[in-house]
């Protein structure tokens, strides 16, 4: 996730929250649990690498830096449809 880019929580939209614990150990399976300040909610969120093709750019305003952005949806199987 680029630094610009803002979590917010999936329960109440709130922009106030911390990361409580993340697996450090694995670099290729980044795992994060969140809680959010406002509502106490937790869930969590995980890093994945993803092809260049997929990765654009685009252009923040007002500082005018470039940040990567997704081109394309991704997303994950869970359960029986998990690859």
């Amino acid at each position: 996730m680029h630094a610009s880019e803002v979590v917010k929580c999936p329960q109440c939209g709130s922009d106030e929250i911390r990361a409580t614990y993340t697996n450090g150990h694995d670099a290729d399976r980044v795992v994060r649990q969140r809680r959010c300040l406002a509502c106490q909610h937790r869930w969590y969120t995980a890093e994945l690498a993803v092809s260049l093709a997929v990765v654009g750019w685009e252009r923040k305003e007002p500082s005018g830096k470039s940040v990567p952005v997704l081109r394309v949806p991704v997303d994950l199987a869970v359960g029986s449809d998990a690859v």
